[in-house]
């Protein structure tokens, strides 16, 4: 059975693309969805977003069955004890603003008796990925926790109270939706980001996005050409 990559925009996987020599659209919009396939892998191209993730990765798997999926992407660091192009594993990650506010404060969806504390694939509000996919290249990649957000964190205020709620070291728009649906579908999995900024009032000047990509895309290529999945 094939691989499957999940990616949220063409961009963060364009080297990989190349690499597999898989057909790219003419338009090289970088937030164009798209699926690409060769023999032994696919390629999803969702769209920012958890809403998005979820619906489009659920079609496929709903319609394919794959023996492992890699969720491939950059993503903010909370705190600066990771580095700018460091590639990690987010092995736990959670819907962060999925609650509601009480005043001061915070209500999660435990809280309000929504969601047991123990509703699969949850454990209190938060998704460890139990079926994690392995191989010796992902050994030295450190794993962390991460935060899936619908509004990506860019003021003092609100980057602060972050701080003070969660432990978590990173922050997508996605990758709990992704962890969520492998899990239902019981298909090992692997959440990667590399870090393209620090969690901050929102500064672009400062984003390393293109030495992300590199990283990621250097992990990614690198397990493939080992594996010999993707050919």
């Amino acid at each position: 059975m094939k691989t499957l990559v999940v990616a949220a925009t063409l961009f963060e996987v364009a080297p990989l693309l190349e690499e597999l020599g898989m057909n790219k659209p003419e338009n090289k919009e970088q937030y164009k969805r798209g699926f690409y396939n060769s023999s032994e892998t696919d390629i999803l191209i969702t769209g920012a977003g958890m809403v998005f993730t979820t619906f489009y990765l659920s079609k496929v798997l709903a319609l394919n069955q794959y023996k492992q999926a890699i969720n491939a992407g950059i993503a903010g660091a909370i705190h600066t004890s990771l580095n700018i192009g460091q590639t990690v594993i987010v092995n736990e990650d959670e819907f962060y603003d999925l609650g509601a506010e009480n005043n001061e404060q915070w209500l999660s969806m435990n809280d309000m008796g929504l969601i047991e504390a123990d509703d699969y694939p949850y454990e209190k509000h938060g998704i460890t990925n139990r079926n994690e996919l392995k191989h010796p290249i992902f050994d030295p990649l450190l794993k962390v926790k991460g935060i899936t957000v619908n509004t990506v964190h860019g003021a003092k205020n609100s980057i602060e109270n972050l701080k003070q709620r969660s432990n978590a070291q990173t922050e997508s728009m996605e990758g709990a939706a992704f962890l969520y649906c492998c899990a239902h579908y019981q298909l090992p999995c692997l959440q990667l980001r590399a870090i393209s900024n620090y969690v901050e009032p929102r500064n672009k000047e400062a984003w390393q996005i293109d030495l992300a990509i590199k990283q990621l895309n250097k992990v990614l290529i690198g397990y493939f050409s080992e594996t010999g999945k993707a050919y």
